[in-house]
């Protein structure tokens, strides 16, 4: 019985500790807005720096040049009129390949999603919005 009054002792010990008050931050008075100057720009960012790595944008491609050296070329050619197109390679990186296709004036008609790790490729006609191929390309 003697021993029963440790108990509330601790409680209230552990209480008192434990609500210590939290130090109040300092009035925004002594910090004085006119020291702070703006940072001057000196460097000019060039496109290449701006892009993720791995995803730099390409000039457009005619489709005889570089794109025929692509795994899915050969479907490109029967799915889509490349003659009458522009290509332009949107992401090309490790995993995958994206190339879109513009008309004379511009306007984006076709695209294709190639996943180089699966041998993977999807071609998607943009005005109609249909898969035109979905399948694995054979090497």
């Amino acid at each position: 019985m003697k021993k029963w009054w440790i108990l509330p002792v601790l409680a209230v010990f552990l209480v008192a500790c434990g609500n210590e008050t939290q130090e109040q931050p300092k009035e925004d008075d002594a910090i004085s807005v006119d020291s702070i100057e703006p940072e001057k720009n000196t460097t000019e960012s060039t496109d290449s720096e701006m892009s993720p790595e791995g995803e730099q944008e390409t000039p457009p491609v005619s489709f005889d040049s570089e794109l025929s050296a692509f795994e899915e070329f050969a479907i490109l050619a029967e799915n889509i009129p490349l003659d009458e197109l522009t290509s332009h390679i949107e992401t090309d990186n490790p995993g995958k390949r994206i190339i879109l296709f513009e008309n004379e004036s511009g306007k984006k008609v076709y695209k294709s999603i190639f996943v180089k790790h699966d041998q993977y490729l999807k071609v998607i006609d943009l005005e109609a919005d249909q898969l035109l191929f979905e399948g694995n390309v054979e090497k």
